[in-house]
């Protein structure tokens, strides 16, 4: 089983990030012979608490993903109808190269509300239920398994 550790951080559970367009629209680029768009690097955390990674506006709007979809979702505050978009999502540690990748092609985020000043991404449930998540609080450190 594939194995990533890290250190917890100040921000928390932090995890260098590669957001990218979907598997599918890649391919469809590659087929159509069109150039293909590179993934961005992105600051992210953990974040057991959403049931869904939220991506920074920023991200999008850079690699151009259009939204898929809408949905509603229920803060604090109350329902709020939220855009759906598709991307891909990697997170690897950039100190193994060649090490393992827990990899995502066809992910459904939500936009950030707002902007966060330790992260890009906050990855949910929907990415971490795929996953051991190991935490070691005295060693200050988490695993994921995958």
């Amino acid at each position: 089983m594939p194995r990533l550790t890290f250190g917890v951080t100040r921000a928390g559970l932090a995890v260098p990030v590669w957001i990218g367009l979907s598997g599918a629209t890649t391919s469809a680029l590659h087929v159509a012979g069109r150039p293909l768009v590179a993934p961005l690097a992105a600051r992210g955390l953990l974040d057991t608490g959403s049931d869904v990674t939220a991506v920074a506006s920023w991200i999008l709007k850079s690699l151009g993903v259009p939204a898929a979809t809408t949905a509603v979702t229920h803060t604090a505050a109350g329902p709020v109808t939220v855009k759906l978009y598709e991307v891909s999502l990697g997170v690897t540690d950039p100190a193994s190269p060649g090490g393992p990748w827990l990899t995502e092609p066809d992910l459904l985020v939500t936009e950030l509300a707002t902007v966060l000043h330790d992260a890009d991404v906050l990855v949910g449930l929907d990415l971490l239920l795929r996953c051991r998540l190991l935490l070691d609080g005295p060693a200050r450190r988490f695993v994921l398994d995958f």
